[in-house]
């Protein structure tokens, strides 16, 4: 009667060691884990707004995929967000300028308070035109104060 003793000792040993090999293989998994973080950019916020054409000189066209008014001159095209600084609210054009439409926060054409209790302007953001000739903003980039504003640099 002896053997079966120990093949159940053998047996409980070789299942002991098995649990340890187990417990030690998640544990250098889990310290390689986090040794590389596990970090999501996120998608990318560059859209692409259209062919060049699509925006006429002198308009402001509204582009709902991206929530943006392109404004196009001589200078180039601008890209204006339609995000109120307020809340968050989608403005919408008002004559000259722009009106959200939540709160009555008033906007001009160049995206500057006039009222309201937006605390902060519309933001610019960078706008190229890519290799096949279309529009493209980067809403990850805000453009520092206002592009086109005559009184910089004095």
């Amino acid at each position: 009667m002896p053997p079966p003793v120990l093949e159940r000792r053998r047996a409980l040993f070789v299942l002991g060691l098995a649990a340890l090999g187990v417990a030690a293989g998640q544990a250098g998994y889990a310290t390689l884990r986090f040794a590389r973080a596990p970090v999501s950019y996120g998608p990318s916020l560059r859209r692409r707004l259209g062919p060049l054409e699509d925006f006429p000189l002198g308009t402001t066209t509204y582009v709902e995929g991206a929530q943006v008014f392109v404004r196009r001159d001589p200078g180039g095209p601008r890209a204006l967000s339609a995000v109120c600084t307020h809340l968050g609210c989608t403005v919408r054009r008002d004559g000259a300028g722009f009106l959200c439409p939540c709160h009555g926060s008033r906007y001009d054409g160049r995206g500057r308070v006039v009222s309201g209790p937006a605390p902060r302007n519309l933001a610019h953001h960078a706008v190229a035109v890519d290799a096949r000739g279309h529009l493209v903003v980067d809403l990850g980039v805000e453009l520092a104060g206002d592009p086109d504003d005559e009184t910089k640099g004095t």
